[in-house]
């Protein structure tokens, strides 16, 4: 089942991934098309928030508390496409949308990340390592919000990565801030694709090795997303010896 799964999100995104390439071939969308075709996502929307609820009925008293906050995952992430669908369709109020702010622990969030990418890195036969401290990285922050971070950074440095290569993780602790570290062995930025990073639509010199798709929205997608939570994003990096990119979010605080 866990194999099935797998591969359901891995097709459900290389579906995506080419869907989103494809919209570079359209020279001109209307605002009718482009408000007809929101309104179809918020459909499909309603019925995969319908079948959350649906679910959250269902397994109501699950054993596992990891069911809850897997069905409650999918709802806020449901919630937040729906807020970015309704701005396309020009019925948002203007207003951010709502994060859920709570514990998080940042080792168990990302050794999951790892885990599912792991599956997808041995067809480039990429190892990936992680550095963790379970129980000791606990960010005040939005779960959803943080994994689609971690997905786009995971992403990248698979996607720069020749065969055979390794790819790091690491989350730490320092102060009152988490820190995670994606780190690759792919071909390295110069200063000049350094300075254009984080900008929207921006296509970088380098290409990814196994014919991946990219769009160059991932990385301005996490940089929002990050600052939206308090925390900040950045890159070292020199030509020939990989990337590491590093995220800061705000640690949970105790009271007093």
């Amino acid at each position: 089942m866990k194999k099935q799964v797998v591969e359901a999100l891995e097709n459900a995104r290389a579906n995506l991934d080419q869907a989103i390439a494809g919209l570079e071939t359209i020279p001109e969308i209307d605002a009718e098309t482009v408000g007809y075709t929101a309104h179809k996502l918020k459909n499909y929307l309603t019925v995969v928030g319908a079948t959350a609820e649906l679910l959250e009925v269902y397994l109501a008293g699950h054993p596992d508390e990891q069911v809850r906050i897997w069905i409650e995952g999918l709802q806020h992430a449901v919630h937040l496409m729906k807020h970015d669908i309704g701005r396309l369709m020009l019925s948002a109020n203007g207003t951010e949308p709502t994060f859920k702010l709570e514990k998080v622990d940042m080792a168990l969030l990302t050794f999951r990340v790892c885990n599912f990418y792991r599956h997808k890195a041995a067809w480039k036969k990429i190892q990936i390592h992680s550095e963790l401290m379970p129980d000791r990285c606990i960010a005040w922050t939005d779960r959803v919000a943080v994994a689609a971070v971690l997905d786009n950074l995971l992403s990248n440095a698979l996607k720069f990565s020749e065969n055979g290569k390794e790819i790091w993780v690491k989350v730490h602790t320092v102060q009152d801030h988490i820190i995670c570290t994606v780190g690759d062995e792919g071909p390295g930025l110069s200063v000049e694709d350094q300075e254009r990073l984080f900008q929207k639509g921006v296509r970088l010199s380098n290409s990814p090795t196994g014919g991946e798709p990219t769009q160059g929205y991932g990385l301005v997608i996490a940089k929002d997303l990050v600052e939206k939570l308090g925390g900040s994003i950045w890159c070292k990096s020199q030509p020939g010896r990989g990337a590491k990119f590093h995220v800061r979010l705000p640690a949970f605080k105790k009271s007093p």
